[in-house]
């Protein structure tokens, strides 16, 4: 006599249109984007901290430092003089410059370095974008600024103890508000290094750009040494103004005029001028960090 299996009255279990099964809410890019952010950032930090580069630009921050203190010190000696005017600005401002053009330098393999790496190709596998790598890489310059800042401020407020050169707070607000100065050298960069093909373009397109601004500023400077009784003097009238017309757009474009200029607007304790340059940064840096994110997004990560 067959035993016919016995099967369960019980239907399986089907989700109810009035006890659906509960689901789970993907997150938003925006999330995704902040945890591309914190990680990259920490990451970049870190190999900051753990790397030679960083300490080089303090190390070399520090002895120019000192050798301009060095200087005034024997210039008022030899002079007579007992009063010295500014006597921090001009080696906080070597400090600053020197950061700034670290950054872009470090920014502008930020990217293309990677690429070339085949890396880059390998983390967009990942829930990245365009704007959340850029945004890491902003998030990591800045971190290393204030590394950098860290490193060389407390060096320059013990040598201003031992030499009894006063180092005033004005001054050191200035450095405090610095990122927003040099944020658009990050922009420049991370731009350069978007739409370069490769690291040695990366380079080089950041060698062009930063002696092009040099080039501008110190040609226009030289060019006002020529004396007006000089048969040169109306030959060059062109170029003089050519260069003074570029000068006076770098003042609000070119990251070293805006450290040169906001340090100085700190110095003399006038904040609405900091703040004119201050925004002149922020302004500036937006405009670079979109251009670097459409240039990734249109570049790609192939090599």
């Amino acid at each position: 006599m067959g035993v016919t299996p016995a099967t369960s009255s019980t239907p399986p279990a089907t989700p109810s249109p009035y006890h659906p099964s509960p689901i789970t809410p993907s997150p938003s890019p925006w999330r995704l984007r902040w945890r591309t952010v914190d990680q990259i950032s920490r990451q970049e930090v870190r190999e900051a901290v753990y790397g030679w580069s960083l300490y080089v630009a303090a190390a070399i921050v520090v002895l120019v430092g000192v050798t301009l203190i060095y200087n005034t010190l024997r210039s008022v000696t030899e002079s007579g003089l007992e009063i010295v005017s500014r006597p921090f600005y001009l080696s906080l401002l070597v400090a600053t410059s020197v950061g700034a053009v670290y950054l872009a330098a470090w920014a502008a393999l930020a990217i293309a370095r990677p690429r070339d790496q085949g890396a880059l190709r390998v983390l967009f596998f990942a829930p990245i974008d365009p704007v959340g790598l850029v945004g890491a890489h902003l998030v990591g310059a800045f971190g290393v600024y204030i590394l950098f800042v860290l490193l060389t401020m407390p060096l320059f407020a013990v040598l201003a103890a031992l030499t009894n050169l006063p180092l005033p707070a004005t001054l050191v607000a200035g450095v405090l508000v610095s990122p927003a100065l040099v944020a658009p050298a990050i922009g420049i960069g991370l731009f350069i290094s978007a739409i370069a093909s490769s690291a040695r373009g990366a380079v080089f397109l950041f060698a062009a750009a930063l002696a092009v601004v040099l080039a501008a500023q110190i040609g226009y400077s030289a060019l006002l040494q020529i004396p007006p009784t000089s048969r040169y003097y109306d030959a060059l009238l062109f170029l003089r103004e050519l260069l003074r017309v570029v000068g006076e757009a770098l003042r609000w474009i070119s990251p070293l005029a805006l450290l040169s200029q906001g340090l100085d607007a700190a110095f003399r304790g006038s904040w609405r001028e900091l703040l004119l340059y201050v925004a002149s940064g922020i302004g500036g840096a937006a405009i670079w960090l979109a251009l670097a994110v459409w240039a990734l997004a249109r570049r790609g990560v192939l090599p």
